[in-house]
């Protein structure tokens, strides 16, 4: 279990000026044991994000382009060999003098005698691993959705700076497996008062009865079992703040629908799945044990 401080804000006042260490090893004395805590985004520094407002080849390189990025306060010039590089696109720039994770500094230099005064970063760059990105993600340059504002930190706007606490929790500390539950414990520890997500669904006058059928075959294991039917779904990506939070929550972001499970289940403690309605056989949900040599498809 991860939980990144910045998320937990939501429900408890988290004081992010405090020693982090030091707060981590009083949860660890109290039994919600920290395993690690990751420190996001520290050394990034001096990186923006920037337009691509043209590409031309490079004179003497046929692996290279030439790149005239609209970092906001300025035009630059940087040359790249990413493959994925359009005009029109958003990216994060890192321009002279700027830090990455890893000690990694850039300044101006020459690309095969074109000169190049920063440089477009991946999502690798910027310390993300390849478990938590989408696959389109994991080679070339990040590009960033295209409302993303020019000139702005990319850092701050990627929201790639936090502190993440990762617990090795026993099963007898359930009620700590979700941001809510976690929260009543820093709550408690740090003399806080903890408030909680205020649950609201908006639901149409059309009757699910009849269109959905759940049924419990062992009501030993499974007690209840819920469903709810979403009409007129559109699959895409998430929004890029739902996506980061599971990334630093060690889960890789897939689509809308599944991360929007996920999110819940991270966030509440209480395990979804999202069905596709048409390719459930009669629109019916059983909760039963495997048969015998019963094969998963």
């Amino acid at each position: 279990m991860k939980s990144s401080l910045k998320w937990m804000q939501d429900y408890v006042d988290v004081d992010m000026t405090q020693d982090l260490q030091k707060f981590a090893d009083t949860l660890t004395i109290a039994g919600i044991p920290v395993e690690q805590v990751e420190y996001w985004g520290n050394e990034i520094k001096k990186v923006v994000t920037g337009k691509i407002l043209k590409i031309d080849k490079h004179p003497d390189a046929d692996k290279l382009v030439v790149c005239q990025i609209d970092v906001g306060s300025e035009q630059l010039q940087i040359v790249t060999g990413a493959k994925n590089v359009r005009e029109g696109q958003i990216v994060p720039v890192a321009v002279h003098g700027a830090h990455l994770p890893g000690g990694v500094k850039i300044k101006r230099s020459k690309l095969r005698g074109v000169p190049s005064n920063g440089m477009l970063c991946s999502a690798h760059e910027l310390g993300f691993d390849d478990s938590v990105l989408l696959p389109e993600e994991r080679n070339g340059i990040w590009i960033l959705p295209e409302d993303t504002p020019i000139g702005v930190d990319a850092a701050d706007y990627l929201d790639a700076r936090d502190v993440v606490y990762e617990y090795e929790l026993t099963p007898n500390r359930a009620d700590c497996f979700s941001m809510v539950g976690l929260s009543r414990e820093f709550a408690v520890l740090s003399n806080k008062q903890a408030s909680y997500p205020d649950i609201h669904v908006t639901e149409c006058d059309e009757p699910i009865d009849g269109k959905v059928t759940v049924s419990i075959e062992d009501e030993d294991l499974c007690s209840r079992y819920a469903a709810r039917l979403l009409l007129n779904v559109k699959i895409g990506k998430s929004p890029l703040w739902m996506q980061q939070r599971l990334r630093k929550s060690g889960v890789r972001p897939i689509n809308n629908v599944v991360d929007v499970t996920n999110y819940v289940m991270i966030e509440l403690g209480i395990p979804l799945h999202a069905y596709d309605y048409d390719k459930v056989a009669e629109h019916h949900l059983i909760a039963r044990r495997a048969h015998a040599d019963e094969a998963m498809a």
